[in-house]
């Protein structure tokens, strides 16, 4: 399986439904809450959600009020956030199947990339791409909300095997950082036949000061960093998480 192409195969697979059907979806609801306090719909109505999923954050940022339009490449998970938004009678969000790196729609007023939805790519020119497609796509004094992991908290908390029961099925887990990169390898074992498949998570470490000039050179400022879903001072070295804003600039503006 090519390294730059293991979300492919993974994120449509049903086993990724399974290992992940018990996430918790608190989190979610705490981050989308700080959002539209911070940043409200009725500033900031038209939103994207890059990198959507199977829409779990889409879905409450429409019930906040925000006109959504949710993305993601795989056409497994947009038929499954299609699904959800109609059970829910949701008329704000829409979804498309689109690649981060050049989906293109009509100007918004906030773009959101959640639950360290970024930096999948091996290299740097493509993770890049993926931030200035994003920011393309904001109006002029639109904000970038990322959500990000915190690469020191990872490589000091790093669990490096564990095995989870589905049903049927065991899935062993082992985690390692292979240059700057974190990799995932999950293989699923049948307790029937005792059949096995294997699959790949990489997410690629970057740090706060990596982003900061990302988004200099593509005429974005960062307003706001926090550690946390609770909008938590950021500690380099303890914090879960980096939320971040970036505000678009006019370029008129000093």
């Amino acid at each position: 399986m090519a390294t730059d192409t293991w979300f492919e195969s993974w994120f449509d697979s049903p086993l990724y439904e399974q290992l992940y059907a018990n996430r918790d979806d608190t989190e979610a609801a705490m981050l989308v809450g700080w959002i539209a306090g911070l940043l409200p719909p009725e500033r900031y109505p038209l939103t994207v959600d890059m990198g959507c999923g199977r829409g779990r954050h889409s879905l409450l940022l429409a019930k906040e009020g925000y006109r959504v339009t949710g993305v993601d490449l795989s056409p497994k998970a947009i038929k499954k956030a299609r699904g959800k938004a109609a059970d829910e009678n949701l008329a704000d969000l829409q979804f498309e199947i689109g690649d981060m790196r050049t989906w293109h729609g009509a100007p918004c007023d906030l773009m959101c990339n959640l639950f360290t939805s970024f930096g999948y790519f091996s290299d740097d020119d493509n993770n890049l791409r993926v931030i200035s497609n994003m920011c393309a796509n904001l109006k002029q004094g639109g904000c970038l909300v990322m959500d990000y992991l915190n690469p020191q908290a990872v490589r000091s908390n790093l669990v490096p095997e564990e095995t989870v029961s589905l049903g049927n099925m065991t899935c062993r887990i082992s985690r390692a950082i292979e240059k700057d990169t974190v990799v995932k390898s999950l293989t699923f074992v049948s307790s029937a036949d005792g059949k096995s498949m294997t699959y790949q998570e990489r997410v690629k470490l970057y740090g706060r000061e990596w982003f900061e000039n990302a988004f200099i050179d593509r005429g974005m400022v960062m307003e706001r960093l926090c550690g946390d879903y609770r909008a938590g001072t950021f500690d380099p070295e303890a914090s879960p998480r980096m939320v971040m804003v970036a505000r678009k600039r006019d370029p008129a503006s000093p």
